[in-house]
């Protein structure tokens, strides 16, 4: 874990910025005293499945029935 002093960031953001990059955590004081700590953000949540591909894996290209927008119809009352 790195540590450096507030006064200190603006000079050396770029390097801060690689040691986050790289994994590490960094300190920063103020007076020897800790004031803040920087993290590395974390990794960015899993992609949303894709429903539809999987639907067509398992239903084929074109599933039996009816059409959804028919049973949409048919539940509010009207013909498709």
């Amino acid at each position: 874990m790195r540590t450096t002093d507030v006064r200190e960031v603006p000079r050396l953001w770029p390097r801060i910025l690689e040691w986050i990059g790289g994994g590490e955590e960094v300190q920063l004081t103020r007076k020897d005293k800790v004031v803040a700590k920087l993290v590395p953000a974390a990794p960015a949540p899993a992609k949303q499945p894709d429903f539809l591909a999987r639907a067509k894996a398992v239903l084929g290209s074109r599933p039996q029935g009816k059409p959804l927008s028919a049973l949409v119809a048919e539940a509010r009352g009207g013909e498709w």
